[in-house]
């Protein structure tokens, strides 16, 4: 029953003869030493190579299945990047520099600062593990909610060549290469190559070429490394890869637009609060056309079920280019390790045009001062210009004024382009020591640098109702000149752009130590970890508007620095009641870095009023801070792995966004301050039975009850109030779930294998956007429950003679079907939000060949 109610474990090969028991013991290195993933008192997934290549997860957006409480999202204007949730704490949805992550990523250990900036396709993963909870010791900073660390194969001692070939729907082609040279005197180098490439989900009707509909993508990889043994003790290994992925963002439709009723305001806990009002959206595109044709009405693209063909104005495909090169010494000296890791990474991304409306070229009325009485008839007319005429407007001024049409604007609703890059430079230094004896440990120091930069234009139309915003201003002559308006609504065309660059350096000291007062096969364990991390961030922004900064107090004031720094660490106690049950509790507490919010706006000071200083420069936001209580349990007993753990954590100073009302309501300004906290309470199962030498179950479940206990909001005076009572985590599924059934077994006597999967994934229904205030369409941006089906077949170790054999794989991701929200968008004030769908049913087939 437990292994029904809990996706797998995902810790387990597939099963090998009976005659190598040892097989289906999973090496992990969490703690920085190889540990048995049973043995490790900490809450891991780990994820083998069996299980990567037969599940066929190639990129960050595939994690979702593979441990409990882990769920994954889409983002907007990148094909690369991705919102990952651990224990309910999501990876930023706004990729803007200027934030850190609370989820850490790693390759090979190295650090990777940006999602968007990571590519792993093109490596050979050996294994992926999911470190849920702080990880602030060993992993450092930017950890809250926790750690992901794909491990790479190095270069074997035996040679070997592979080859991979797949095709599938939406002309998926795949061709992947792999060269092993083995040992030759003490270096070993491997050599891989990929070429992917796959048609958009979704028909953009603009486009003729499916290979640039939203979803397609093409991708091309190269990856090098070498080993070499410098003597008994010293170990020189070199990694170099290299990733270009061209490919258009996946389709954002319209899911709800405004409809021009009044939001009034609303009392929470006895304060008063006014309500974002969306711009009247609905109403402007029912008196618009969209110019392409075969495009239908405006109103047609607006559904929040899934639309099969969009009109997408603008939409091109964006490039992603990542490079990196990491270098590690390893110096074995008895019983330490002294381990050297130096890395470089480098990230640049071109965004040529995302449609954020998921409409073509709209045309419809524009808000023109200079032409704002143009269609306007009779007498309404008359009286147009009273101090120029005070006797009476002549005729033919009336008729010139009503016969002159109400000026037009042909433009996409929302278009974005972007320009953004980042690199990075690591060197950490570890000594471990104590292997297999009572006291085990571990001492580091970390460094890193970052240098980022974007530039992002938009161009967008944001709608007026003149009745309201312009005829409502003129006293008595107000209803004529309402009744009289040709064009109620119309669209003031806006551009913008958001240009800076920032800078980070971090530094840490750290060390581990574990103690086990009975010998190194003692059942008690005392573990404690501490860090101390100094942080040091800048930015210079150029432009956040229509115009450059140009005066010397406005370059000021947009050129700021600030410093952080922050101890972590864990207590960590686990008690190996016996050779099967491991038993752990934890304290650990973890820090993300503060940083700028670049999206906020500065303000010049007022020269009229010397003694008021009115400027407003970018204002920095601190670290966050969490601490997390977490007991569980690792057991195997006879054939069923079962593992459990509970935690509560409290995160504090949270980085939250304040909006400031503006005079009257309606509209916001907004600033970053640290004053949220959340209580989370959480419960994690994962199970596997081996039924038998064949059949396997696996599942896993996790649940997480989140308490928003300060949530800050100004009320109509300006001043703070908690609106937690209303306020949600976003991004932040309560449930998730997985489950399998594997059948494997071999066929006859040699050592082909057939293996058959069908598994389970569910994830609860989630929302993107916490503030009601600002949310005016939170209803139609959030995302059910979803079921998600997967299915593979596969057929390995078919002997081609002379020592060559082959596979076989078919398999299928949403085998069902299903229609499901990956991401929603709420413009607020803007006056619409979007959606953004996950892939349909995929399916296909993979042959490869090793030698």
């Amino acid at each position: 029953m437990l292994a029904f109610i809990a996706t797998p474990a995902l810790a387990q090969e597939a099963p090998e003869r009976a005659d190598d028991p040892d097989d289906n013991v999973i090496m992990v290195t969490a703690n920085k030493r190889e540990q048995s993933l049973q043995e490790t008192p900490l809450a891991i997934t780990a994820v083998t190579e069996d299980t990567i290549e037969l599940l066929n997860i190639t990129e960050t957006a595939d994690l979702g299945a593979i441990a409990p409480n882990v769920a994954v999202n889409g983002g907007t204007t990148n094909t690369t990047s991705a919102i990952v949730t651990i224990r309910g704490i999501p990876t930023n949805v706004d990729e803007a520099l200027g934030y850190d992550s609370p989820i850490g990523l790693y390759i090979d250990g190295v650090y990777l600062a940006r999602s968007a900036a990571a590519s792993f396709e093109i490596a050979e993963i050996e294994r992926i593990e999911v470190l849920r909870g702080p990880q602030g010791t060993l992993f450092g900073r930017n950890t809250t909610g926790g750690a992901i660390n794909y491990i790479t194969s190095r270069p074997s001692y035996d040679a070997s060549a592979e080859l991979r070939l797949g095709a599938g729907n939406y002309d998926r082609r795949y061709l992947r290469g792999v060269v092993n040279s083995g040992d030759l005197g003490g270096i070993r180098a491997s050599v891989g190559m990929l070429l992917k490439s796959r048609d958009g989900i979704v028909d953009n009707l603009l486009e003729p070429d499916d290979s640039r509909d939203p979803g397609s993508n093409e991708t091309a990889g190269f990856r090098a490394a070498v080993e070499i043994d410098l003597g008994e003790n010293l170990t020189f290994y070199n990694v170099f890869d290299w990733t270009d992925i061209e490919g258009t963002p996946y389709a954002a439709q319209l899911s709800g637009v405004g409809d021009g009723a009044f939001r009034p305001n609303i009392t929470v806990d006895g304060n008063e609060f006014s309500q974002v009002q969306p711009a009247p959206v609905g109403q402007y595109l029912a008196n618009s056309t969209i110019l392409e044709p075969g495009c239908g009405d405006p109103l047609d693209s607006v559904s929040t079920s899934r639309l099969d063909s969009l009109c997408l104005a603008g939409a091109l495909p964006s490039e992603d280019t990542v490079w990196g090169n990491m270098t590690r010494l390893e110096l074995e000296l008895g019983n330490v390790t002294v381990r050297s890791t130096t890395a470089f990474r480098w990230w640049r991304n071109e965004v040529n045009g995302t449609n954020l409306s998921g409409l073509g070229t709209l045309q419809g009325p524009l808000f023109d001062t200079s032409t704002l009485f143009n269609g306007f008839a009779g007498t309404a007319a008359e009286p147009l210009l009273p101090f120029v005429f005070p006797m009476g407007t002549p005729q033919f001024i009336i008729d010139f004024v009503a016969n002159s049409p109400v000026p037009t604007t042909n433009q996409p609703l929302f278009l974005s382009e972007n320009t953004r890059g980042q690199d990075q430079f690591t060197q950490e230094i570890e000594i471990i020591g104590g292997s297999g004896t009572s006291f085990e440990w571990v001492l580091g120091g970390f460094y890193f640098d970052e240098h980022g930069f974007e530039s992002n234009d938009q161009t967008f139309a944001f709608v007026l109702d003149t009745n309201q915003a312009v005829f409502s201003n003129f006293g008595p002559l107000s209803p004529a000149f309402q009744a009289s308006n040709p064009a109620r609504y119309r669209a003031v065309a806006q551009s913008s752009t958001l240009a800076y660059t920032v800078d980070a350096q971090s530094y840490a000291l750290y060390g581990q130590g574990t103690w086990r007062p009975g010998g190194p096969d003692g059942r008690l364990g005392i573990t404690v970890g501490a860090r101390y991390t100094w942080d040091e961030k800048s930015v210079e922004r150029t432009q956040n508007g229509a115009m450059p900064f140009s005066t010397a107090e406005g370059i000021a004031l947009n050129t700021q620095e600030e410093s952080f720094s922050e101890p972590t660490g864990h207590v960590t106690l686990d008690y190996r009641a016996s050779d099967d049950v491991n038993l752990y509790a934890r304290f650990a507490r973890g820090y993300r870095s503060g940083g700028f919010n670049v999206r906020q706006a500065t303000n010049l000071d007022n020269p009229a009023t010397p003694n008021i200083d009115e400027s407003v420069p970018l204002i920095p936001f601190t670290e966050e801070k969490i601490n997390s209580w977490e007991v569980g349990a690792k057991t195997q007993f006879g054939p069923l792995r079962f593992n459990a753990a509970a935690f509560y954590n409290v995160y504090s100073d949270l980085q939250s966004t304040v909006l400031i009302p503006s005079e009257g309501g309606g509209s916001f300004g907004v600033q970053l301050i640290n004053a949220g906290e959340v209580e989370y309470l959480g419960v994690e199962l994962e199970a596997l039975l081996q039924v038998t030498d064949a059949l396997t179950l696996d599942a896993a479940v996790g649940y997480v009850d989140k308490n928003i206990v300060q949530f800050p909001s100004n009320d109509i005076n300006g001043d703070i109030q908690n609106i937690a009572s209303i306020s949600r985590v976003t991004n932040s599924p309560d449930t998730t779930a997985n489950a399998a059934i594997t059948w494997s077994d071999y066929i006859g006597s040699g050592d082909t294998r057939l293996t058959a999967r069908v598994g389970w994934n569910y994830t609860s229904e989630n929302i993107y956007f916490s503030n009601p205030l600002t949310s005016a369409f939170v209803d139609e941006t959030s995302a059910d429950e979803r079921h998600l089906f997967s299915a593979q077949l596969r057929l390995d170790g078919l002997s081609l003679g002379n020592g060559a054999e082959f596979f076989v794989q078919l398999w299928g991701k949403n085998i069902l079907d299903e229609e499901y929200v990956s991401r929603g968008i709420d413009y607020g004030q803007l006056g619409y939000g979007q959606i953004i769908f996950g892939d349909p049913a995929t399916y296909g087939f993979d042959i490869g060949i090793e030698f």
